[in-house]
C-alpha cells in the first residue's frame, strides 16, 4: 500500500468512527428520551455542537468530554471501538519496585490533601511577594481539561519510549501541534486524538481524564511500572525528594 493509498485509507477509517459516533450519541439521547436542546443543557454545549456531533462531524475534545460528563456516562458508552492496534501498557517492574510504587501511592493519596493545601498556599506567598514588588502575574487560562490531557498523552509517550517528533511523525502530525496538545495550550479535535491514540496504541477511551473507571485504569498503569522503562523506582524517589527538599527550602524563603 502506497501512502496516497494509506492516507484514504486511514482517512475513510476516521470518518467511520465519527459516524459511528454521532449513531452512538442519538442512541444514547433516545434512549434516554432526551432531545437536543435537554442535552445542550446537560452539558452545557450549543445546539449546533450536539447537532454537528449526531451528523458526525469531528467535535472539540473538550465539547465531546462535557457531552459525556453531562449526560453521566462513560467513554466506553459513547466512544465507538477502536480500530488501531492496542498495546498494553505492561509495567517492567519486579514485585520489590511494584510494592514500593503501591506503598508511595498509598502515602500521595492519604497525604494528598495536605500535599495540595501546601502547595496552593506557597503559590499564594509567591503571588503575594510577586504583587508586592510590582510584578503581574499572568493568569493560567489553560482549561483543566486540556492540561490533564496534554499530561496524558505527554506520559503515555513517554513510556513507550518516543520523543515528540517520533510521535509526531507516526500519527502524521505536527512536531508543534503536539507540543501545544501536551501543554494543554490546544483542544484538538477528535480526529486529531485518534491519530494520536493510533500512534500510541492505546484506547482512545484512556485519553478521557475525569471518569473513575479511565483514572484508575490509567493510575494502574502507573502504579504498575508506566515509567520503568525510563527511570528506576529508586531513581523516581530520589527525584522526588530532591523536589520536595526544594519545595521545603522555597518555603522557607519566602516565609522569611
Amino acid at each position: 500500500m502506497n501512502k496516497k493509498t494509506e492516507t484514504q485509507a486511514n482517512d475513510a477509517s476516521v470518518e467511520g468512527y465519527l459516524t459511528e459516533l454521532g449513531d452512538r450519541v442519538r442512541e444514547v439521547r433516545e434512549k434516554r428520551e432526551l432531545n437536543v436542546v435537554r442535552v445542550c443543557f446537560m452539558s452545557g454545549l450549543s445546539v449546533n455542537t450536539v447537532q454537528n456531533m449526531e451528523k458526525g462531524k469531528a467535535p472539540a475534545y473538550n465539547s465531546l468530554w462535557k457531552l459525556i460528563q453531562g449526560l453521566e456516562e462513560v467513554p466506553d458508552n459513547i466512544l465507538p471501538p477502536d480500530r488501531h492496534e492496542i498495546l498494553p501498557l505492561e509495567g517492567q517492574a519486579s514485585d520489590d519496585e511494584l510494592q514500593v510504587c503501591l506503598s508511595l501511592s498509598k502515602i500521595f493519596e492519604k497525604n494528598r490533601e495536605s500535599l495540595l493545601e501546601i502547595l496552593s498556599e506557597v503559590e499564594r506567598i509567591k503571588t503575594d511577594h510577586t504583587l508586592n514588588e510590582g510584578k503581574k502575574v499572568p493568569p493560567d487560562k489553560r482549561q483543566p481539561v486540556l492540561v490533564e490531557l496534554g499530561e496524558r498523552i505527554r506520559d503515555i509517550r513517554l513510556a513507550r519510549g518516543l520523543s515528540g517528533a517520533d510521535l509526531a511523525a507516526a500519527s502524521g502530525l505536527h512536531a508543534p501541534a503536539i507540543h501545544l496538545i501536551e501543554i494543554g495550550m490546544r483542544n484538538p479535535n477528535l480526529d486529531t486524538l485518534l491519530k494520536i491514540a493510533a500512534a500510541l496504541r492505546v484506547p482512545t477511551a484512556l485519553l478521557f481524564a475525569g471518569f473513575p473507571r479511565v483514572d484508575a485504569t490509567f493510575a494502574l498503569f502507573r502504579v504498575r511500572g508506566l515509567y520503568s522503562g525510563i527511570l528506576s523506582t529508586s531513581e523516581q524517589a530520589r527525584i522526588l525528594f530532591d523536589k520536595l527538599d526544594v519545595l521545603q527550602r522555597v518555603t522557607r524563603d519566602i516565609i522569611n
